[in-house]
């Protein structure tokens, strides 16, 4: 039986371990944490993971850009 809590965690886990990690590669990843047998009935969980996994990439990205601009000496 799929046990989505433990998915959820070892989704987690996968970020804390690759914090480079692209999210095609966290896709492929969470394919084979879902039994083939029960992918139909599960599958919306990699999309909402896709989509969680892309505003946390982007999030990423603007705290490195407003890092950025707030290194700048602006006169």
């Amino acid at each position: 039986m799929f046990d989505a809590n433990k998915f959820k965690r070892s989704v987690k886990e996968w970020v804390r371990e690759n914090p480079n990690g692209t999210v095609d590669e966290l896709v492929d990843y969470c394919e084979e944490l879902i039994p083939p047998s029960q992918f139909a009935h599960y599958s919306w969980l990699l999309e909402q993971t896709r989509g969680w996994y892309q505003h946390i990439l982007d999030t990423r990205k603007s705290c490195r850009f407003l890092e950025d601009i707030g290194s700048e000496d602006v006169a």
